[in-house]
């Protein structure tokens, strides 16, 4: 059975002409239809003996020029083949893709025996984001006159992690967590690490501890009292409920939002501001004093929609002292959970998207009376379409005309 498997559709044919040719030599007694007959038989047994001989030293090597790439962006793979194997081979070989990375690669090597290897390179448009597999890389064996073949595949393949796109956003503070994380500050007369407090001094009090430029100004005994510096937290809420989006692939509601998160989150980092992700099934990454863009990244690159009815879980336990929230399609029990919320404690801001929009329908007006809601009670919100660029979004956040 293997054998007819391995037989090209020519080589098929061959076949069935050589049984004919047999055939008729034997019924009409000519020699000459039978030596035909035969030789194609001949060639044809040939052909699979040739493709069946193992590629004793083949192998192959893949590199990428980025093992991380935004979504959109393009990435050059290179594949490197080796032979130890002696003579000529017919090889043809195809690296197995993501279907919307585009075409598989094929190409085709007739000696890959070069001390060096052959370098084959091509460049994937990474158009979905997500972890992806590249690979394995299929060799097909082909006899010289196309009769058979035998396919077989290597067993590796490399991982390539597309990120969210990130849009580089105005300086985080104007109207946002910023101006809130300084207001806070003053207020409780906290200060950061570079900053001291003094208060007055008090017997037993050490004379190293005096703070001679404040005890100038006061004009009496300050001693420095060390406070542990005040770290602003930023919760960004990414709404993934599958049902309070709309919109396919990357211009769908959802994308927008996980793209604004990541630009948000960004952005907040550089305002040294400690940054905590959360969906509606909780909290994906806690607070850390050093996370990195490169780890709010990975979480943002792993984030799907799920099956979730409610934005309690998202909002509960919100110790920030800054909430952004990226929402979808919003009900009554969802401008609930998010009014739970201390505005007057941490500062909340919230782009509501009018979903409908990303699947090519007209704007509603129960997204923004429910962003009206919410501004109400103490929210700083604006509602985005399809048609709003997350840059602009942000600038309409940070402006209060813009804002609702």
């Amino acid at each position: 059975m293997w054998v007819w498997r391995r037989m090209t559709s020519r080589g098929r044919a061959v076949l069935g002409l050589a049984l004919v040719f047999l055939a008729a030599g034997v019924i009409t007694s000519q020699r000459d239809l039978v030596w035909v007959g035969s030789f194609m038989v001949v060639v044809l047994s040939g052909a699979l003996f040739l493709v069946s001989w193992p590629l004793k030293g083949l192998r192959h090597e893949r590199h990428l020029a980025a093992t991380s790439v935004p979504v959109d962006e393009s990435v050059a793979v290179q594949v490197i083949l080796h032979s130890n194997a002696r003579g000529r081979r017919l090889l043809h070989f195809e690296e197995v893709v993501p279907r919307h990375m585009g075409v598989r690669p094929r190409f085709g090597l007739s000696d890959p025996t070069s001390k060096r290897g052959r370098n084959i390179t091509y460049a994937l448009h990474a158009s979905r984001r997500g972890r992806h597999q590249i690979g394995p890389l299929l060799v097909r064996n082909l006899d010289p006159f196309g009769l058979a073949t035998h396919d077989m595949a290597f067993s590796s393949v490399t991982p390539l992690s597309v990120t969210p796109h990130v849009y580089e956003l105005s300086s985080a503070g104007s109207g946002t967590a910023g101006d809130h994380v300084t207001d806070r500050s003053s207020s409780s007369g906290l200060v950061g690490a570079d900053d001291v407090l003094v208060r007055d001094y008090r017997p037993g009090d050490e004379v190293r501890r005096v703070h001679w430029r404040s005890t100038a100004k006061i004009g009496k005994l300050m001693v420095r009292r060390e406070e542990q510096s005040w770290s602003p937290t930023t919760r960004i809420v990414i709404d993934n409920r599958a049902n309070a989006h709309a919109g396919l692939g990357m211009a769908s509601s959802f994308e927008w939002a996980v793209s604004a998160a990541a630009s948000i989150g960004i952005a907040m980092l550089g305002a040294s501001s400690r940054v905590s992700l959360a969906d509606a099934e909780g909290i994906r990454r806690i607070p850390e004093p050093r996370m990195s863009a490169s780890r709010l990244l990975d979480e943002l690159t792993d984030i799907q929609l799920v099956e979730a009815d409610s934005l309690e879980t998202a909002v509960s336990e919100a110790s920030s002292t800054g909430v952004f929230a990226l929402l979808g399609l919003l009900h009554d029990a969802d401008i609930a959970a998010l009014s739970t919320i201390n505005t007057s404690a941490a500062s909340a801001h919230a782009i509501v998207l009018d979903v409908g929009t990303f699947s090519g329908a007209k704007a509603t007006t129960a997204q923004k009376r429910a962003a009206q809601i919410l501004a109400a009670r103490g929210w700083q919100v604006i509602v985005a379409d399809a048609q709003t660029s997350v840059p602009l979004a942000w600038e309409l956040l940070n402006d209060p005309m813009g804002a609702l």
